[in-house]
């Protein structure tokens, strides 16, 4: 059912309802689409990874599919990108602006885009804007609807402040999410690091922070990162299968300690996602097991070298610093019976020192 306003309050109203129950944000751009006589009502959003996202209000879903394949933040593709950025732009950017952008497009691929859906014309504004992410409220009207008046461009800038009002709201709600998880995880006692969907850290238990100023582990422009180039790269592979769709657990990130063993086991795992969510609330966690085995760093070493479940925790045991006699003692077994254990270990890995063995299950994540 269509959503009709016709006063301020009336979309004070529609976009509160929006920030608060999420689903009615298609209702709210529709019903800024027919008030001002436009095709389309869109809300969009470009950031690093998964944090992209295009709500187009009754169109064709296909557009979604061939939009994915375009750069679409590129300004040199997108002329409402590079309309955005020129100087001394207005708040409402509209056709005028435009048209000078499309002279200085490299390709015409969002060009056709815009054809294929009849979507050339229309105004926008900028909700949120930092430097990883922009959130923007548009209009696209076809051929039909004609270029936008000055005063559909007015009440689309008063619609724009009553959506701008709506994200922030959204933002908070969110956000309140990281603090709710890192609270819980706190009371695991736990080193738990939460990802927003750019992949950056949103929140973190104190014992995550404590870590952060211990060990290799650290927080880059907003990303977890080591201070070693291949860990990082390895984090930020984890952090991507996490983070992009279809969101899946990752495999583990064993960081080394200094003699090749395992020292920290970074675990990464994606969070539900709601529809319609902005991309503040939380998508993801890390969690950091110092010297402790890895459920999923044990799957991978049974898969790789064929390990018996039993072997792989040992291997761990041992490549984390845990003497003999120790992991024994946990495992519940004679010394005798570890070092059958151990010998079917080096046998199946290749291995012939200790050493070895600690240094392939300290790197198998990666």
């Amino acid at each position: 059912m269509a959503t009709s306003a016709s006063s301020k309050d009336d979309w004070a109203d529609i976009f509160l309802s929006a920030a608060l129950e999420p689903e009615k944000w298609g209702q709210a751009i529709h019903a800024m689409a027919q008030a001002t006589g436009s095709r389309h009502g869109q809300l969009i959003g470009f950031g690093a990874g998964a944090s992209a996202f295009n709500w187009i209000s009754e169109i064709d879903d296909s557009i979604l599919a061939k939009s994915a394949s375009i750069e679409q933040s590129a300004p040199d593709l997108n002329f409402r990108v590079a309309a955005d950025r020129l100087p001394d732009r207005p708040a409402i950017v509209h056709e005028a602006h435009y048209d000078i952008a499309r002279r200085s497009l490299r390709a015409d691929d969002y060009l056709d885009l815009c054809s294929d859906f009849d979507i050339f014309d229309g105004c926008q504004s900028k909700l949120v804007a930092s430097d990883h992410q922009m959130i923007g409220l548009a209009l696209l009207r076809g051929s039909k609807d004609g270029r936008t008046t000055e005063g559909q461009r007015a009440l689309f800038a008063d619609i724009a402040g009553h959506a701008r009002t709506a994200v922030r709201l959204q933002q908070a709600i969110e956000q309140q999410g990281f603090a709710l998880l890192a609270g819980t995880f706190e009371a695991m006692d736990r080193a738990c690091w939460l990802l927003d969907a750019t992949g950056r850290v949103g929140g973190m238990t104190p014992r995550a922070e404590n870590l952060l100023s211990t060990s290799r582990i650290r927080v880059s422009d907003g990303w977890l990162a080591s201070d070693r180039a291949d860990e990082t790269r390895a984090i930020l592979r984890a952090v991507r299968t996490v983070i992009e769709p279809p969101g899946r657990a990752a495999d583990p990130v064993a960081l080394a300690d200094a003699d090749g063993g395992v020292a920290i086991m970074l675990e990464f795992y994606p969070l539900p996602v709601r529809p319609w969510a902005l991309p503040f609330a939380p998508r993801a966690i890390a969690i950091a097991r110092v010297g402790a085995p890895s459920d999923r760093h044990v799957q991978l070493l049974t898969r790789t070298f064929r390990l018996t479940p039993a072997e792989a925790d040992i291997a761990i045991r041992l490549a984390a610093g845990q003497s003999r006699p120790d992991i024994a003692a946990a495992r519940g077994v004679s010394a005798a019976t570890l070092k059958v254990q151990l010998r079917s270990i080096y046998d199946k890995t290749g291995c012939q020192r200790e050493s070895q063995l600690v240094r392939i299950v300290g790197l198998i994540s990666h």
